[in-house]
């Protein structure tokens, strides 16, 4: 959990997800696709407790149904993003359901 191993999982955020936002933000060219990745990046840095950072996954993983446009490259960049945050949703659960 982050409230108990915080360096643990921003060291993964930091080497896993924000690199590939920032190469993201490099590549993207309109303007609400920019602003919905600056406020995702920005949330990360933010976010100091698991919820936060689930609240982030879920949004993220909204941006399909958003009128936004991405070239093929551009989604394949999201997919590992997504996928990176779904292995550390992973270690929430698995952190869960050993306590318990």
């Amino acid at each position: 959990m982050l409230d108990q191993n915080p360096g643990a999982l921003n060291n993964k955020i930091e080497k896993e997800i924000q690199p590939s936002l920032e190469y993201l933000l490099q590549d993207v060219t309109g303007v609400r696709e920019i602003e919905f990745l600056k406020r995702i990046q920005s949330g990360f840095l933010q976010a100091r407790t698991e919820d936060q950072l689930l609240a982030l996954f879920l949004e993220l993983s909204t941006l399909m149904f958003y009128d936004f446009f991405f070239t093929d490259a551009q989604l394949e960049q999201i997919d590992i993003i997504l996928k990176n945050c779904e292995q550390i949703a992973l270690t929430f659960s698995a952190n869960t359901s050993i306590s318990n």
